[in-house]
């Protein structure tokens, strides 16, 4: 019983780095992966304050587009030439149904005196803001920090190279040890 609850809890652990890495890698590819429906961004403009404050951390909630209103805040990707696929967080200005019942969301930052300049399509509608994390002013600066690449790899990569790494030493030497009382046993 003990060896079997020392299995599942390894294989725990791996799964947890794994997804860690394959998770770290996506952030770092640009990409926001999405956890039970939810996601956090770092907002790195004012165009939402005081709403938003600059550089800290959101919470967005993946949503259905038919279900936003007025006045609520989305986090979208931009077609605005500028900031191209990015993320983009505004509040929605307008709504419209063209022709063909097709849904149109015009936005526009708190911040900002005009509104967007280009529509949001419900395809392009990642989440809606659910709110600001705890201490998010002081996370955004760490992940600002993690821009770096030296910093980045000194704070991430390098502690899970070495998580792993020690984690197969452990499961080698556990190996050649079954091996030697096996040896032993014949």
């Amino acid at each position: 019983m003990k060896r079997i609850r020392w299995i599942l809890g390894n294989l725990c652990f791996v799964a947890a780095v794994a997804a860690l890495i394959l998770y770290v890698f996506s952030v770092a590819q640009g990409n926001s992966p999405a956890i039970f429906g939810y996601r956090i961004l770092r907002v790195v403009s004012s165009s939402m304050q005081p709403t938003i404050p600059d550089e800290t951390c959101i919470l967005i909630h993946e949503v259905e587009a038919e279900t936003l209103k007025v006045g609520d805040i989305i986090t979208f990707r931009s077609v605005d030439p500028v900031i191209y696929g990015y993320y983009n967080t505004h509040r929605i200005y307008d709504v419209y149904e063209d022709e063909a019942g097709g849904l149109h969301f015009l936005t526009k930052g708190d911040a900002n005196e005009y509104p967007d300049d280009y529509e949001v399509l419900p395809e392009y509608i990642v989440g809606k803001y659910t709110g600001q994390l705890p201490f998010g002013k002081a996370f955004g600066k760490a992940l600002n920090g993690l821009n770096n690449r030296n910093v980045y790899f000194l704070v991430v990569i390098l502690p899970l190279v070495l998580c792993l790494i020690s984690y197969v030493w452990q499961l080698l030497c556990l190996v050649w040890e079954k091996d030697k009382e096996e040896d032993k046993e014949e």
